[in-house]
């Protein structure tokens, strides 16, 4: 979720019944998708709030209004979708029907590549060096809508995207947007990062995740045994030297 998910529900349960949002009209009922569950839970009171998850990957309607469901995003710079793993987009690339798979992926691979090897100036890389404009709009839809590449279509999915800031929320810096106007709006601020990891880092999270990415074949082409850069946090003392790695992976952001 956006990070400001629960300060945006605050607002929004304050304001039942006096808050007139684009597509929906006036808010009467908030609600929450339960986990594991393709059931809701009324939002009533702030004590209801311990049912939003921030948490939960399967779900891409963060909250419902008026039984539709909302994907929270914050105003300004954020991340439209996190963490895409090379092993995935190939998959993905067939399910929304794109041609040209494997020259569409050399592309990334070139890039990735390129940027472990300092020869690329930016990690932020404009979407249609890989992707026409009907093409990343499906998969941006897919991703931030629909479903996930590792768990497929939402029980949950979204049709609006509403956007708040991260405090001091109110009438006047909520908006909510279909799809078509998000992507019209923001279309020239979004961009593909490069982004790393690195197999022995000390933050045990990532290190794990690092590991995770490293033991599927088909992301191998995006881990290098030469390390390249270095984690904020330093690296493990428990782990040898020798079995450092750098794992790549992409996300999708918005400046």
């Amino acid at each position: 979720m956006a990070g400001n998910e629960l300060k945006v529900c605050k607002f929004l349960l304050k304001n039942i019944g006096n808050l007139d949002l684009n597509h929906l009209g006036m808010i009467n009922e908030i609600a929450t998708p339960m986990k594991q569950s393709s059931d809701l839970k009324i939002i009533d009171s702030e004590n209801d709030l311990v049912f939003v998850s921030t948490q939960d990957s399967k779900k891409k309607a963060d909250i419902y209004l008026n039984k539709q469901g909302i994907s929270i995003k914050q105003t300004g710079g954020s991340f439209s979708f996190n963490r895409i793993q090379r092993a995935n987009i190939a998959t993905l690339y067939e399910q929304l029907e794109f041609t040209n798979i494997e020259t569409k992926l050399a592309l990334i691979d070139n890039d990735v590549n390129q940027f472990h090897q300092g020869l690329l100036s930016r990690r932020n890389v404009p979407w249609n060096n890989y992707l026409s404009q009907k093409d990343f709009k499906k998969l941006l839809k897919f991703l931030m809508l629909q479903g996930s590449p590792n768990q497929g279509l939402s029980n949950h999915p979204a049709e609006y995207i509403l956007e708040a800031p991260a405090s001091d929320i109110s009438q006047d810096n909520i908006s909510l947007y279909s799809f078509d106007e998000y992507f019209d709006l923001y279309k020239n601020n979004l961009t593909i990062a490069i982004r790393r990891q690195w197999i022995g880092q000390k933050s045990n999270s990532e290190h794990k995740r690092a590991l995770s990415l490293a033991k599927k074949e088909d992301n191998l082409p995006w881990v290098f045994n030469q390390v390249v850069g270095k984690p904020r946090t330093g690296w493990r003392s428990d782990f040898s030297l020798a079995e450092r790695k750098t794992v790549y992976f992409l996300m999708i952001e918005k400046k």
